[in-house]
């Protein structure tokens, strides 16, 4: 299936195609690459879908009691979100994977781990929760990153969709507050060795705090740095480099606009602000996943970010030098991206947001 395509003037590097692998998926939101050619993928409005290489589904069973299965309409952020793979996962079959949690008292993110065995979900376990629960069914996070040093990252949302929702010291600024920070985790879901001191009353692997609404991670596979994308108010999305400490502002500096007119946070005091790496101010981009490529299809792209987004952008080309992203370069548009990853032998997989969603290869344009 052929995209429209759109290239940015004096910037187009290679043209290129999709090819559908497998439709009919529920709002697929990401994936991971089995042993065997397989992909496991999960679905925002469904549960996991084991898919072959020839678009084969099967579906898995075992999900938890307590994941989100009824949607509120349009606006609604539950369900089930990211999964990545345990590093040996051939022997231990482990994934991890988060999922909007219900309980009596609300909806929260929620980190999980599990076996995957014939098609089953085994001993699932819970290692973080996001409390307190809430009505507000926004801006969960997700979004999932096991590093080269075997660190688990986890995003999560600061769950309001006004600003005006939140206390005094709005709650990405709290320390205390589970809401809209990234954490890091041993494989066990204990805090890592090395995190960052926010104090004595910190929430327990807590890395970074002032975030909004952070869904994708990505590392190049020999390492270096770790990038982030969020999404902003109105208009105002980023990509960040993730550092230990790092407050990337939010609600307190945004390029975007607040919906809760004349909103003034109180500041955490002596806080330092990191800048962006990368923000839209002409439009919403709404980016989600994103990825560095080293692959060998495009060698013209390795070590750029490949991002996926849900408003016009769908899909582009951040063109880094020496850690700097200094441009952009439009590959796709017509339809809302879920995801871009990179499988182990480098060929790009995209995920559709659809109600009939679809997982697409990407190839170069003959």
């Amino acid at each position: 299936m052929l995209f429209e395509l759109m290239l940015a003037a004096g910037m187009a590097t290679a043209q290129v195609e999709t090819v559908p692998v497998a439709t009919g998926l529920k709002r697929p939101w990401s994936m991971a690459f089995l042993p065997g050619g397989n992909f496991l993928v999960s679905e925002k409005e469904g549960g996991f879908v084991r898919i072959e290489p020839d678009g084969t589904k099967h579906p898995i069973t075992g999900m938890p009691d307590d994941l989100v299965g009824t949607f509120q309409g349009r606006g609604d952020n539950s369900g089930l979100f990211d999964v990545v793979l345990h590093p040996d996962f051939a022997s231990s079959r482990r994934i991890y994977f988060t999922y909007a949690s219900q309980g009596t008292d609300g909806v929260t993110t929620r980190l999980a781990t599990a076996h995957l065995v014939d098609d089953r979900l085994a001993e699932v376990r819970s290692l973080f929760e996001a409390t307190p629960r809430s009505s507000e069914r926004f801006h969960y996070g997700g979004g999932l990153l096991i590093d080269r040093q075997r660190h688990l990252y986890l995003t999560v949302g600061e769950r309001h969709f006004r600003e005006g929702d939140n206390p005094p010291l709005p709650v990405a600024q709290d320390p205390t507050d589970r809401r809209g920070k990234i954490y890091r985790f041993t494989l066990d879901g204990e805090p890592a060795p090395g995190n960052p001191d926010f104090g004595a009353r910190a929430v327990p692997g807590l890395y970074a705090l002032g975030i909004r609404a952070a869904q994708g991670l990505a590392q190049a596979p020999d390492g270096g740095r770790i990038w982030m994308s969020e999404h902003g108010t109105h208009r105002g999305d980023e990509v960040n480099v993730l550092r230990a400490r790092a407050n990337y502002g939010w609600p307190v500096h945004t390029s975007g606009r607040y919906r809760t007119v004349g909103y003034r946070p109180q500041t955490l005091p002596g806080a330092i602000y990191t800048a962006p790496a990368w923000t839209w101010m002409d439009r919403t981009v709404a980016p989600t996943g994103l990825v560095v490529y080293s692959g060998s299809q495009f060698p013209e792209w390795r070590g750029d970010l490949i991002l996926a987004g849900l408003s016009t952008g769908s899909l582009l080309r951040l063109d880094v030098e020496d850690n700097r992203i200094l441009g952009e370069e439009p590959l796709l548009t017509g339809t809302r991206l879920r995801n871009v990853k990179q499988a182990p032998d480098g060929t790009l997989y995209l995920l559709t947001d659809e109600d009939d969603g679809r997982l697409l290869r990407l190839e170069r344009r003959p």
